[in-house]
C-alpha cells in the first residue's frame, strides 16, 4: 500500500483515485498567504516525516512517499522535494522553540525527502512566465527568494523521481514550466516522465473530457514502475 498525499485544490481526485488503484492518501492543509517561504513547505517537509513515524499505523512502506500537487500546490511539492533537508532544520528548529523535545528527537532520526513527486500544471519557476500570483504568495517579494525557489535552476541528480504533466493552452501556469523542469531532470539524470497535451486549460483535475484525460492513468503506471 503507497500513500500519495494529494496536496492540492482537485479535491474531486480523492474519490476517483480510491476506484483507481489501491492507495492510502492523505490531504494536506498547509499555511498559505499572509504566510510565505518556508512556512508553506515546512508544514510539507513535516507532513512527510509524520508519515514516515507513524508507517506502522497508517499501514505504509516508509520508503514509497510520493507527494502530489497541482498547480500552487506543485511548486509547494517540487521545491519541498529540492529543499528538504534545510526544511528539516527549520521544522526541528520550531518545534524545539515549542518544547517538543520528543518529536524533535523522533524527527532528527527521520528523511523529508519524498521518494517520488506528482505535479499537475505546476508552477516550477519565478523568472521566466512565470505566474505573478504564485511569486507573490510563496515569496512576499523578499529578496532572494525569486531564484531560491525556480526549481529548475537547482535540480542534481539526488532529486526524487518526477511525474509532471501541463496542458499547452493553460492559460493560468503556462506549460514551459513543465517543460524547463523536463530539460533540468533531463540534465541532471533524473528518472522522470512529463507530459504537455494539447488541450485542457487549468484546474481540470482528473480531466477526462480533456485531451489530458490518460496524465493520471500514465502517473500510476510511472510509480508502479518506477518506485
Amino acid at each position: 500500500m503507497r500513500w500519495y498525499p494529494s496536496i492540492m485544490r482537485d479535491f474531486s481526485l480523492h474519490s476517483a483515485w480510491n476506484a483507481m488503484a489501491a492507495i492510502r492518501h492523505l490531504f494536506l492543509c498547509y499555511r498559505i498567504r499572509p504566510n510565505y517561504y518556508p512556512l508553506p513547505q515546512m508544514d510539507l517537509a513535516r507532513a512527510v516525516m509524520y508519515v514516515r513515524a507513524h508507517a506502522a499505523e497508517y499501514q505504509v512502506d516508509p520508503n514509497r512517499i510520493v507527494i502530489v500537487g497541482a498547480s500552487a500546490g506543485g511548486h509547494l511539492c517540487a521545491s519541498e522535494a529540492l529543499l528538504h533537508e534545510e526544511l528539516k532544520e527549520n521544522v526541528l528548529e520550531n518545534l524545539a522553540k515549542f518544547q517538543k523535545a520528543d518529536m524533535v528527537e523522533q524527527y532528527r532520526k527521520i528523511s523529508a525527502r519524498p521518494d517520488a513527486v506528482g505535479l499537475l500544471y505546476p508552477v516550477i519557476s519565478f523568472t521566466s512566465e512565470y505566474h505573478e500570483g504564485s511569486y507573490i504568495y510563496n515569496t512576499n517579494e523578499k529578496p532572494g527568494l525569486r531564484e531560491k525557489l525556480s526549481v529548475e535552476f537547482h535540480i542534481t541528480s539526488d532529486y526524487p523521481m518526477t511525474y509532471a504533466y501541463a496542458n499547452a493552452d493553460d492559460g493560468c501556469v503556462p506549460a514551459s514550466n513543465t517543460m524547463r523542469l523536463n530539460e533540468a531532470l533531463e540534465k541532471a539524470g533524473v528518472k522522470h516522465l512529463c507530459e504537455v497535451y494539447p488541450t485542457g486549460d487549468h484546474g481540470i483535475g482528473l480531466g477526462y473530457h480533456t485531451s489530458a484525460k490518460m496524465w493520471s492513468e500514465n502517473m500510476l503506471a510511472f510509480f508502479d514502475q518506477n518506485l
